[in-house]
């Protein structure tokens, strides 16, 4: 086991910055931009897009030759436009579980309330958990719809079409998976195209990479750290892999084109005019110099059923 040592680098001004990475190998058209930008974007989260660029051993941060810090910076903007992209489709299929939820729930219970029934759970905890978190969330909201209610009903907890507005993505997720009837689950997946089990499993994905996006994380050239369920009968078009293999250890895994190929297939269920697949064409199509093998992209993926629909 390798002993840890103290922590002894000091602070660097930007121009300090720029004269590090040039000692380190990196090429530079402009200084001066280039140590503006690291005043607005620190030096730490551009690390992430230089890294596939630095020599091995890659602790040596020694950069190979002809990398520059322009075209890191590229990737750097490229990456912040997919993520716009991605949320976007993320928060329609989000709205769409949600809404779903509401509408089969409330007409199997005949009740704009039912998730005050603790037998509408699989799980006690879970329904305490539920009411106390819409209690809080419900009690000093300052949407309009919302004070409105509190104004003229008696009922503490509004309606699910007007609670369930205030709860999260991950929390909507938490009460379709602890749905105490399963044919809910099969009913509402089925509105999505998928077996309820393979629902789960990616609402779960685009969860996490919802998360990256909404703390500005990088999506380009990560590999997924959860494993999706890959649908064995999808009721709509589909790919025939999203696996690739890592270049460097020849293992197999999963890199952010399984995530678009889950949102572009849910975003279609959901969104009959939506332009997710334009965008990302407009995207690619701006920045010719991203190689989509980078996101996990097979070279033949433009013959998929799901990219021609």
């Amino acid at each position: 086991m390798t002993k840890k040592i103290d922590y002894t680098k000091l602070p660097k001004s930007f121009k300090k910055q720029v004269e590090l990475l040039e000692q380190r190998g990196l090429n530079f058209k402009n200084k001066v931009k280039a140590e503006k930008i690291l005043e607005n974007i620190s030096y730490n989260r551009l690390s992430a897009y230089w890294y596939p660029f630095l020599k091995e051993p890659k602790d040596e941060e020694i950069f190979k030759p002809n990398s520059y810090f322009e075209k890191i910076f590229r990737i750097y903007q490229f990456d912040s436009e997919l993520r716009i992209i991605m949320f976007y489709a993320i928060e329609q299929i989000e709205i769409a579980l949600r809404t779903q939820i509401i509408f089969h729930l409330s007409n199997k219970y005949n009740s704009g309330f039912w998730f005050e029934n603790k037998d509408a759970f699989k799980s006690y905890p879970f329904f305490i958990d539920l009411l106390k978190r819409l209690c809080v969330n419900t009690k000093d909201s300052n949407q309009e719809f919302i004070k409105k209610y509190n104004r003229k009903y008696n009922q503490y907890i509004p309606p699910s079409w007007k609670s369930f507005e205030t709860l999260s993505f991950n929390s909507l997720f938490s009460i379709f998976k602890n749905l105490n009837d399963r044919t809910e689950q099969v009913t509402i997946a089925k509105h999505f195209g998928l077996h309820h089990d393979v629902l789960k499993s990616w609402i779960n994905t685009i969860i996490y990479i919802r998360n990256i996006c909404a703390h500005h994380s990088r999506l380009w050239n990560i590999v997924l750290t959860i494993s999706p369920v890959w649908p064995k009968t999808p009721y709509k078009e589909w790919v025939s892999t999203w696996e690739n293999k890592n270049q460097e250890t020849n293992d197999k895994e999963l890199n952010l084109y399984a995530a678009i190929c889950i949102s572009a297939y849910l975003i279609d269920q959901v969104n009959p005019y939506n332009t997710f697949k334009n965008k990302l064409n407009n995207l690619f199509e701006e920045y010719q110099e991203i190689k989509k093998i980078d996101l996990g992209y097979p070279n033949d993926w433009q013959s998929e059923p799901l990219w021609n629909k």
